[in-house]
């Protein structure tokens, strides 16, 4: 996309709905707030705005109208609205405040109601258009159901809806929950449209359990709402530092603490922090080796930083990060990304995690409620290793091969269900569907089982 491009956007919000004789349609409060904040996030990515909040169904089609007529060729141009919206005789609609009064006076849906094919025709010149509906696509009363309504995106257009057919668009009284993941990704730079809604599809259902926003690409070429251009002259001065100095420092040091303590040096040598001389040095040296990471810049500061944990990094009482007791510039940690966060189990699948242990004079045996091909391994008496304990039946066995062993302890812990060969859609991915007091999650690993008895 061009950097210079155009970006203008219009946004509708519909808080106060008509009392009517033929729908019940709830007042959204919401819906001005939803306008409020990504407003504010459009004005952030230089978007030309204009906002309304409770239009009736003419004043909605002359706005939209008198915008795309003064949109410019190869202009960027966003349609917002967050109130209600249905489908009706296989066609998509969003309901302006007066929806119901237009029905109580004996006119058609598709005449009380805006219908989304009637927006694209009023873009006459070439334009790339994106529209976003947070609305529900079920329908308000039975009396106008009618067919699935397949979306449809004309050519250079992109549409993003809240949900999926016939399903709700959840919200509190604040902000909806759609608009609310939208706004936590849509200041993401050099990232696709099409990615941009991909990850607020992700955030919204990690959030929330159920409800996933749909979207169909009709654009016929990359856009992104953030563009920034990046010259990095600090990173390659970390990777001619690194270079130069890293043997050396991994045969003086050893190779953890060296590769750590190389950073550290590279990183007070270009001023900047350790966790950013890291990823600096680790993106360009794959740049120059023609090598594509598939992981992103928090994916690999967080690494790194786990990393240094286990290598001797630690706070003080004065929350100074230092290493080996050498106060250092870590740099910010980054949030969790979405795909380390704790997912929400599958609405109807959740497995609250039971064990119990019975020491008997053949062995140990666990009880259990996990399914079949569920593995562990552990320690017993804190020193004899056991593992291959596999469940079958809702039981597993520890053999002891001595009967006289005086058994204190046992400490139980999941291999991944990926290597075991668990059944993915009884325990969900990574394991996602395990809950329960034994149930541990890991950001690299997702759910496991931690189990320790004593006896």
């Amino acid at each position: 996309m061009e950097v210079n491009m155009e970006k203008r956007a219009i946004l509708f919000g519909m808080f106060h709905y008509a009392n009517s004789r033929s729908i019940s349609a709830d007042e959204l409060p919401s819906t001005a707030f939803d306008v409020m904040i990504l407003e504010k996030k459009l004005k952030q990515l230089q978007f030309k705005t204009s906002s309304y909040i409770d239009l009736g169904l003419k004043d909605v089609e002359q706005k939209i109208l008198e915008f795309a007529i003064t949109a410019p060729c190869d202009s960027l141009n966003v349609i917002y609205f967050s109130g209600h919206g249905g489908h009706s005789k296989g066609e998509n609609y969003l309901y302006p405040v007066d929806f119901g009064i237009n029905l109580d006076m004996g006119l058609s849906v598709d005449k009380s109601a805006l219908n989304l094919n009637r927006i694209y025709p009023c873009f006459t010149r070439k334009v790339k258009l994106l529209i976003i509906v947070d609305a529900c696509r079920d329908n308000l009363t039975p009396k106008y159901a009618g067919d699935f309504s397949e979306m449809v995106a004309p050519q250079n257009t992109y549409i993003a809806y809240a949900t999926q057919f016939g399903d709700y668009s959840g919200c509190t009284a604040q902000i909806s929950y759609f608009t609310e993941a939208l706004c936590e990704n849509i200041l993401t730079p050099n990232i696709s449209i099409d990615q941009l809604f991909t990850n607020v599809r992700a955030s919204l259902y990690l959030k929330h359990g159920k409800q996933i926003s749909n979207s169909v690409n009709g654009l016929m070429s990359y856009v992104t709402l953030n563009e920034q251009v990046e010259t990095d002259d600090v990173g390659q001065l970390v990777l001619q530092f690194v270079d130069k100095y890293g043997d050396m420092y991994i045969d003086k040091y050893g190779f953890f603490a060296g590769d750590d303590l190389v950073f550290i040096d590279a990183a007070q040598y270009c001023d900047i922090s350790v966790l950013d001389a890291i990823y600096k040095y680790l993106k360009l040296d794959a740049e120059r080796c023609h090598v594509i990471r598939g992981l992103s810049e928090s994916h690999e500061k967080l690494i790194a930083f786990w990393g240094m944990l286990s290598h001797g990094l630690k706070q003080d009482e004065f929350y100074t990060w230092q290493y080996r007791g050498r106060p250092i510039r870590l740099g910010e940690i980054p949030p969790l990304p979405l795909d380390m966060q704790k997912p929400m189990p599958d609405t109807g699948k959740e497995i609250v995690v039971d064990i119990k242990l019975e020491i008997r004079d053949d062995g140990i045996y666990i009880l259990t409620n996990l399914p079949d091909k569920y593995q562990f391994y552990g320690k017993i008496n804190d020193k004899i290793s056991v593992r291959n304990i596999i469940v079958k039946d809702g039981s597993a066995k520890i053999s002891l091969s001595d009967n006289t062993i005086d058994v204190q302890s046992v400490d139980l812990y999941s291999v991944l269900a990926t290597v075991s060969g668990v059944d993915i859609s009884i325990v969900g991915d990574r394991c996602r569907n395990l809950i329960g007091q034994y149930v541990k999650f890991n950001p690299i690993n997702g759910n496991s089982i931690e189990f320790h008895y004593k006896k």
